[in-house]
């Protein structure tokens, strides 16, 4: 009997045992579960930039296939293909019509799958391509001289609303991601402001500090070492996340919804394989981790924002959208 009843839990034992087991697999190996046996990459991996060589895009991109290497089976080459044209259009129609193997891969922007495709001049739309992952964004601050009037942005309405189209502010171009970020909140607090385009950030900041116009909607790079240097003030930064200026307001502040960030994905052609996008997800994931691409990140003032697959979409889809609305507020698209 004592026998038999030392057998019945030596064999519950080992069913516990297996379960663990299978358990902690399941929770360590859920990544190479989807990728299974798969043998891929068995050859290099191009991966496309829609930027000019030596762009800040392209500097990203190459250190980011440099340090991608390291973390792909079989150690494969990942090179860097520069192809310019149409605002990145040529580049990313290429992309398009790659074949889907998982062997041609390219580095996209916002403005490629969330802007461009509006004006009816590129052959894609925001989910043409099948997304890899998030890998960072930019996100877009209203900046003032420091000797202005307004120490608030809650200050600046109030002078807007009073004073209709009074205040101007510095963009690169109407429907650009600054001008579309002002426009959202703008149109959401019921007050007006003119947009007066240059050809980049570092212009407009040139003319703000002029006296040229009166403020700026800039990334954090144009602006970061004129605040530093007590030239600029922030009123306004366009995120959810608290901001690190104590005159800057934020989305959240006033409880607006989410703008329209600066963001770099990771794309390949639709429908490669599943277990390829886990393969180069991970690899890419673990690249952006890197303490180098880390420091290059923060030296360009742009911060490292993953998203998965699916999310990655969703956040394409989101900002076509809204990019859309606030493109026909504008009178810029149909």
């Amino acid at each position: 009997m004592k026998k038999s009843i030392v057998f019945m839990l030596f064999s519950l034992l080992l069913v516990v045992l297996a379960a663990c087991s299978d358990s902690a697999g399941n929770a360590t190996n859920n990544s190479s579960k989807e990728a299974g046996d798969s043998k891929f990459p068995e050859k290099s991996i191009t991966l496309m930039v829609p930027f000019a060589p030596g762009s800040v895009n392209d500097s990203v991109a190459r250190l980011l296939a440099k340090l991608t290497e390291k973390h792909l089976p079989n150690n494969k080459a990942v090179v860097v293909e520069n192809v310019e044209g149409g605002g990145g259009i040529v580049g990313m129609t290429q992309l398009m019509n790659a074949k889907p193997d998982g062997y041609s891969l390219g580095y996209g922007t916002v403005s490629h799958v969330s802007v461009l495709p509006h004006f009816g001049d590129a052959p894609f739309t925001h989910d043409s391509f099948q997304p890899i992952m998030k890998l960072s964004a930019s996100v877009p601050m209203l900046v003032v001289r420091a000797d202005a009037p307004w120490n608030t942005f809650d200050e600046l309405v109030t002078y807007a609303k009073e004073n209709p189209g009074a205040f101007n502010y510095a963009t690169t171009g109407a429907g650009s991601i600054s001008n579309l970020n002002m426009v959202a909140v703008s149109n959401a607090l019921d007050f007006e402001f003119k947009n007066v385009p240059y050809e980049g950030g570092a212009q407009g900041i040139t003319a703000l500090l002029g006296g040229n116009i009166e403020g700026a909607v800039v990334m954090p790079s144009d602006a970061k070492e004129h605040i530093k240097a007590g030239t600029l003030k922030a009123l306004f930064v366009f995120s959810q996340d608290d901001s690190e200026y104590e005159t800057a307001s934020t989305l959240k502040d006033y409880e607006l919804e989410s703008g329209i960030e600066a963001f770099s994905m990771l794309f390949a052609p639709k429908n490669i394989p599943a277990e390829e996008i886990v393969i180069l997800n991970e690899a890419f994931h673990k690249a952006t981790q890197d303490p180098e691409f880390i420091e290059f990140t923060k030296n360009i003032n742009t911060n490292i924002t993953y998203l998965g697959a699916k999310e990655s979409q969703e956040e394409a889809t989101r900002t076509f959208n809204l990019a859309g609305e606030l493109l026909k507020n504008l009178g810029l698209i149909q």
